[in-house]
C-alpha cells in the first residue's frame, strides 16, 4: 500500500495558504491516484506527528505544505517543519514550493543556523523553492538536500469564468507585512474613482481568530474569493496570492512588492501574461493602472506550472516505487 502523508495543512484564515492546500490536494488526486493520501494539519503539528509516528512506515513519503514561511518571519511553521524533519530520518520528505527568508538580524542568523543543522542532517530531503532568490539561498545553505525551482503551486489552478465584470477590487495587507501607506491607498482610491463607478475592498485573510478551515468550508471560501476576482474589471493588490488569483482568473491587475522578494520574483513567472503589471514603487502606479484597465486579451494557461511541479514530484516520488 503506497502512502503519501501531507503535513502542515493550514487551519488559519490566510486564503492564499488555503489555496495552496487545495492545489496540493488536486495535484495529488489527479496524478498520484494510486497512493493513499493522509494529512496532518498545522495546529500542534509537532505533537500530532509524534503521536502518528508509530503509524508511519519508512517507505511512506512525507509532503510538507508549501507557502511563504521558511525562515524567521513566522515561528510556528518553521518549528513544526524542523520537528518533522527530525522525527522522520528514514522517510523521503518533499517540501512543496516555498519562499525562504531569514532576516539579516542576530535572531535571523540564529534561526538559520538551527534550521541548517536540522535540514542538513536529513539524508533524503527534497526542497522546492517558488522563486529564484529562495532557490539560490537553499542551494547555498541547505547543501545536503535536493533543491528545485518551480512556480507557486496555486498557479497550477485555472479559475477563469465568464462572469460580468464591474469596477475595481482592492486587496491590501493589514498585517505585519504591510508596506503600502494609508495615504497611498487613498490616492489609489481617488484614481480609481475617476474611472469606475464602484470599487470594493477585500482581503486574503479572514483574520487571526479564524481556525479549523477545512473541507467544504475551505472550498466555499475559495470559491467566493475567486468570484470576487472573476467579477472585477481590474484588481490592485500588494499580496502575492492577490496577484496569483488575478492571474488564474484572467483579471487585469496592478501589484506592489512587499518587504522581501516573494512578490517581485514570483511575478517573473507570469510577467509575460500581458495583464499583470508590477510596480517597483508607488510612483509607477498611474502608468500601470492605465495599462491594466485597457487590456483586452486576458487568457491564462496553467500548463507551465503543472508541468514544472509535476516533473519534480513524479521524479522524486517514482524513485520510491
Amino acid at each position: 500500500m503506497k502512502r503519501l502523508i501531507l503535513m502542515g495543512e493550514p487551519h488559519h484564515g490566510n486564503i492564499g495558504d488555503n489555496a495552496i492546500a487545495i492545489a496540493e490536494r488536486k495535484l495529488i488526486e489527479e496524478f498520484f491516484g494510486d497512493y493513499i493520501l493522509y494529512a496532518l494539519g498545522e495546529k500542534n503539528l509537532d505533537i500530532c506527528a509524534e503521536r502518528a509516528k508509530k503509524y508511519i512506515q519508512d517507505e511512506d513519503i512525507i509532503l510538507l505544505h508549501g507557502g511563504g514561511n521558511v525562515g524567521d518571519t513566522y515561528e510556528r511553521p518553521e518549528k513544526g517543519r524542523r520537528r518533522i524533519i527530525e522525527l522522520f530520518p528514514n522517510n523521503k520528505i518533499i517540501m512543496f514550493p516555498q519562499t525562504v527568508y531569514f532576516s539579516d538580524t542576530e535572531e535571523g542568523k540564529k534561526q538559520l543556523e538551527i534550521s541548517k543543522n536540522i535540514y542538513n542532517n536529513h539524508p533524503n530531503l527534497v526542497l522546492i523553492a517558488r522563486e529564484k532568490p529562495s532557490y539560490e539561498f537553499l542551494k547555498e545553505h541547505f547543501t545536503n538536500a535536493k533543491i528545485y525551482l518551480t512556480p507557486d503551486i496555486v498557479l497550477t489552478l485555472d479559475e477563469q469564468k465568464e462572469i460580468k465584470r464591474e469596477g475595481a477590487l482592492l486587496v491590501f495587507r493589514t498585517d505585519k507585512e504591510k508596506v503600502i501607506s494609508d495615504e497611498c491607498i487613498k490616492e489609489i482610491e481617488n484614481k480609481i474613482s475617476e474611472v469606475y463607478d464602484s470599487f470594493i475592498y477585500s482581503d486574503m485573510s479572514l483574520g487571526s481568530g479564524i481556525v479549523n478551515i477545512a473541507g467544504k468550508y475551505r472550498d466555499t471560501i475559495l470559491e467566493n474569493k475567486f468570484k470576487q476576482f472573476q467579477s472585477a474589471e481590474v484588481a490592485i493588490t500588494d499580496r502575492l496570492h492577490g496577484m496569483i488569483f488575478a492571474a488564474i482568473t484572467g483579471t487585469p491587475c496592478v501589484v506592489f512588492g512587499n518587504f522581501n522578494h516573494k512578490i517581485e520574483k514570483s511575478y517573473d513567472w507570469i510577467k509575460d501574461l500581458g495583464y499583470i503589471f508590477f510596480c517597483n514603487k508607488f510612483e509607477d502606479f498611474d502608468e500601470a493602472f492605465e495599462k491594466a484597465r485597457k487590456v483586452e486579451k486576458k487568457t491564462y494557461d496553467n500548463k507551465f506550472a503543472k508541468d514544472m511541479i509535476l516533473k519534480v514530484l513524479k521524479d522524486e516520488i517514482n524513485m520510491e516505487i
